[in-house]
């Protein structure tokens, strides 16, 4: 009998949940007070101090985008999220700003011959977190503008700067799409690219945040 009752209510909290949006599960987790964390793939924390890291995000030559700058923008968006969830999973983590990496590529036109380990190096960093951006499209494939679905593939290399061999301690050939959970979204009369760009850039940035730092369970069922 005291299953059956067990049962009912997680039947009960489950409809609850259904109705309170697209993803009845983060709902769910919340009601009970059980959430658990993913771990990453790679974790950028050490559990005996401070971790400095480098990101160098750019776009790989003749890379196919719809979007000029638009490396910078993911750029921007992986340090701040990345910055904000090792402080919420209480993790030393010091991410050097994007205008401070600016400045240097700008100073240096030829950085990209330096290689990550040499840029590392300047910034007396531990990491250097590389990502080349392959491909990346803000429309459906032949839909001749008139659809927006996000697609994008970067390469991602994170360097050990105080490895004294080679240094490359990660690698992965990152990819994904948005939105991932419907069908392509049609482009409005006021064609509010910079609006979907911006959101796709989020989605990207989170995903590849989750990579080097912990998550909610939850998060990895919201809809987008």
């Amino acid at each position: 009998m005291k299953a059956s009752w067990r049962l009912r209510g997680v039947a009960l909290l489950m409809a609850l949940a259904a109705g309170l949006g697209c993803n009845p599960l983060t709902s769910l987790y919340f009601m009970l007070g059980e959430e658990s964390k993913v771990e990453p793939e790679f974790r950028l924390a050490k559990p005996d101090g401070e971790v400095n890291v480098v990101i160098l995000a750019y776009a790989a030559p003749g890379v196919q985008t719809d979007q000029v700058g638009v490396d910078r923008l993911l750029g921007t968006a992986i340090v701040k999220q990345l910055q904000e969830r090792c402080k919420l999973n209480k993790e030393k983590v010091k991410i050097v700003p994007v205008h401070k990496v600016e400045s240097f590529t700008n100073k240096n036109p030829g950085w990209k011959t330096m290689g990550p380990r040499e840029i590392g190096r300047q910034f007396d960093a531990d990491y250097v977190i590389d990502l080349e951006v392959v491909t990346l499209s803000l429309y459906e494939p032949g839909s001749h503008r008139s659809l927006y679905k996000g697609h994008c593939k970067i390469d991602i290399n994170v360097f050990d700067i105080k490895d004294p061999q080679d240094g490359k301690v990660f690698s992965r050939s990152f990819s994904t799409e948005y939105p991932r959970t419907r069908g392509p979204i049609p482009v409005a009369d006021d064609n509010n690219t910079e609006k979907f760009r911006d959101l796709f850039a989020t989605r990207i940035a989170t995903d590849i945040c989750w990579l080097f730092t912990s998550h909610l369970f939850s998060e990895g069922y919201q809809c987008d």
